[in-house]
């Protein structure tokens, strides 16, 4: 009988750890069609390396810069955004912290490591450098609001109509589903690849 209950209490904790574990995907878009959500899921992120030059590499910068790996994080449509020397090494900072493969480039198991750490932002985020980061590329992607780091109701709002020309559920947070929805192939476009 013991035995029996450890083996449940086990299943148990296995159900818990695996619940938790998912609880952040419905952090944003707790009302996205889940054909939507395997959608997006089913984009496959853009690699970007060395000599690249778009928004995914000032996102990148600010994300690193956030978390500590580079240094600077100013996004601007006049600053080049080019994946420079300093933003390699950075990366590759990044990825032997986090027990990746040290290539360099962003590539698949960087940006989901990257996703993981980003969690969820939502108005009133203090993390300036990452708000920066995703109110650049939400500028990029349709939306011309101020890149100040602030998390207020405009970066709400830019969230928010990222989120319908998306079809992901409209909440204003940028959690793991919009996270892939912007940076993930096809994230120009203006709705989910079906």
């Amino acid at each position: 009988m013991k035995g029996t209950v450890k083996v449940a209490a086990a299943g148990l904790a296995v159900v818990c750890v695996i619940g938790v574990g998912a609880a952040p995907a419905s952090a944003d878009g707790p009302k996205t069609d889940k054909h939507i959500v395997a959608a997006i899921e089913a984009q496959p992120w853009k690699v970007i390396k060395k000599g690249d030059e778009e928004y995914r590499v000032a996102a990148v910068r600010c994300f690193l810069a956030q978390f500590k790996y580079f240094s600077g994080c100013n996004p601007t449509a006049d600053a080049a955004d080019d994946f420079d020397d300093a933003l390699v090494a950075a990366v590759k900072r990044y990825q032997r912290d986090r027990g990746l493969q040290q290539t360099g480039q962003v590539n698949d198991e960087t940006w989901v490591t990257l996703r993981n750490d980003h969690g969820v932002a939502r108005p009133g985020d203090s993390r300036v450098s990452l708000v920066k980061g995703l109110q650049y590329s939400l500028d990029i992607l349709g939306d011309a609001i101020p890149v100040d780091g602030a998390y207020g109701s405009r970066t709400k709002t830019a969230v928010s109509n990222f989120q319908r020309r998306k079809e992901i559920g409209v909440d204003g947070s940028v959690g793991p589903i919009t996270f892939r929805a912007m940076f993930a192939q096809g994230a120009e476009g203006l709705h989910t690849p079906r």
